[in-house]
């Protein structure tokens, strides 16, 4: 069984209805009330956790507590994170984590360098169209709803999985014991989460845990808080501080790093209906001239994930500030990061009404039946976020007719009218004993 990081807390659902139509892979009904996710159906893109007023959908992350299941912790900071912080600069917040117990802090951004000039060798040398992978939530959605599309995904991993498998490697290479290292991510998003237990394209990830952005800023503050640091300028030249990678924070910033040439031939969107709407077109190829599609489900990149504690507004201008310091890739061996993936991405076959061909013929035709008596209005009303989805899930047998308010509207009158009729057809027998009371 596949497990998630999105969860529910049923006591807090009212029934509202609003996950159900903003939900992308239609993974929610909600049912006597209640909402239920289909798991197989849902990539973790946290939508639901937005929309939902009564905050019955949350997600749980690790917590600095587990560091002292490691001797050698190590911890990998996303580009992101450093845009929470305004007045406390990276080479600060890096200090601050050696002293919540981390051995080392390495940063992601210097992995998104290396694979945004790996990745523009890789368009240049291979004909065709191609999407970025770097966005779990966008590569799930490509592998569950447009299977067609899934051999259009890079191939590569994403810059936190190349940089924990690096960190892992040289680790061991010291001389230190693999029992005793922890690689943690410091995630912005439920779905970075998720690929840690649940990886896409590979096996295991090299990422033992990971601590959610505001616990992190959280826990940053506190110890500013008790030290009283003095302000220091936001770049150490020395370490290399801010890297041009830390663009990978915001759509748009793996672009940036690749030669005008092929920026030139590509498109950066953000946020998961555009995504989705732009992978309609492309699967209708209905996109001309771009070569390289870099998406990412949050809007405006990792800055809008639910996991932040600022507002993205904010957190784009604090990281832009920081990528005018960062204006040229850091000196680096690209050849020590591994960014194959060990095989193809593969499509998720599901929404099959059957596995019986002959069942599922007629599954389909009793389907078609259902959608003409269905009123087509997609109002969620019935708990389904459309009137197909109400079909499919009477024909499965996991709802009803009665489950349209319209239909079952329609019903009560057409009852209401036929008791109408009796009342004036009734025996007279009965006709005589009413006119006796």
């Amino acid at each position: 069984m596949k497990r998630h990081s999105v969860l529910l807390k049923e006591e807090l659902c009212e029934g509202c209805t609003n996950c159900v139509k903003n939900c992308p892979t239609r993974a929610i009904r909600v049912h006597h009330g209640k909402a239920t996710i289909k798991g197989e159906l849902c990539i973790d893109c946290a939508e639901c956790i937005r929309t939902c007023a009564y905050h019955a959908k949350y997600s749980k992350t690790d917590s600095f507590a587990d560091l002292e299941d490691y001797a050698y912790p190590i911890v990998l900071i996303p580009p992101s994170f450093y845009s929470q912080f305004r007045k406390i600069s990276p080479l600060e917040i890096r200090n601050y984590m050696f002293k919540l117990g981390f051995r080392e802090v390495l940063d992601v951004a210097l992995a998104a360098e290396a694979l945004s000039i790996k990745t523009a060798r890789f368009l240049e040398k291979n004909p065709g169209v191609f999407i970025s992978s770097s966005c779990p939530v966008v590569v799930r959605l490509v592998r569950l709803l447009y299977p067609e599309l899934t051999e259009h995904l890079l191939p590569f991993k994403p810059p936190v999985d190349v940089m924990a498998e690096k960190a892992r490697r040289d680790a061991i290479a010291r001389g230190i014991s693999p029992e005793e290292i922890g690689i943690f991510f410091i995630t912005p998003c439920p779905a970075k989460y998720t690929n840690i237990f649940s990886p896409v394209g590979f096996e295991k990830s090299d990422v033992d845990k990971a601590i959610s952005v505001d616990k992190a800023y959280q826990a940053i503050l506190e110890l500013r808080r008790e030290t009283n640091p003095v302000e220091s300028e936001p770049i150490d030249e020395q370490n290399g501080l801010p890297y041009l990678g830390m663009g990978w924070g915001q759509s748009g910033g793996e672009l940036r790093i690749m030669p005008e040439s092929m920026q030139e031939r590509s498109l950066s969107v953000s946020g998961i209906h555009r995504v989705k709407a732009l992978l309609d077109e492309i699967s209708r190829n209905n996109i001309k001239g771009i070569k390289y599609f870099e998406l990412a489900a949050c809007n405006y990149g990792c800055v809008g994930g639910v996991f932040n504690v600022v507002n993205p507004f904010q957190a784009r201008f604090n990281l832009r500030r920081l990528q005018v310091r960062g204006h040229r890739p850091v000196k680096q061996d690209y050849s020590q990061y591994n960014y194959e993936l060990p095989g193809k991405f593969e499509a998720l076959r599901i929404g099959q009404l059957d596995s019986d061909l002959e069942k599922a013929m007629a599954k389909f035709m009793q389907l078609e039946k259902e959608i003409e008596l269905l009123p087509g209005l997609d109002c969620a009303a019935c708990g389904a976020p459309d009137c197909k989805t109400l079909a499919e899930d009477i024909v499965n047998g996991l709802a009803s007719r009665s489950d349209c308010i319209f239909l079952l509207r329609k019903q009560v009158g057409e009852l209401a009218d036929k008791m109408s009729a009796l009342a004036h057809e009734l025996p007279p027998v009965m006709k005589k004993e009413k006119k006796d009371r």
